[in-house]
């Protein structure tokens, strides 16, 4: 069976979503303060990557990753449900506008589920 990163078309179509998704977040009024010292460049590159290998099932420390990474948002910014449904938003809106079938959609959705109590820092006693 294919990978969910093999069906939405590899690697360069991760990219070119990616790259487009970032171009919306970037100017976003309610996620930009999340950004204020961010190499985009850099964060483009990086989330390229995680996607890539979270989509094709290589990235057995995915929660224990987003779970660090947004640690200091969270308890420091303010980081909550509504900017984790904010960004999912923009990566269907930015995978729809490249033509990946809604079935697909609805699955990438249905994996960063699966990240949403890590990247919000909810304890895991909490989340169960």
């Amino acid at each position: 069976m294919s990978t969910l990163l093999e069906r939405i078309g590899g690697e360069d179509a991760v990219k070119a979503v990616i790259n487009a998704f970032y171009d919306k977040v970037f100017t976003d009024e309610a996620l930009k303060p999340f950004f204020a010292d961010t190499d985009f460049a850099k964060q483009r590159v990086r989330q390229t990557k995680f996607v890539v290998q979270f989509l094709g099932g290589k990235m057995p420390t995915a929660h224990e990753y987003m779970r660090n990474a947004h640690r200091k948002y969270v308890h420091e910014m303010g980081l909550g449900e509504v900017h984790f449904d904010i960004v999912v938003g923009h990566l269907a809106v930015t995978m729809q506008e490249f033509n990946v079938p809604a079935p697909l959609i609805a699955e990438v959705a249905a994996g960063l589920e699966t990240l949403r109590n890590d990247v919000l820092d909810v304890p895991v006693k909490d989340a169960a």
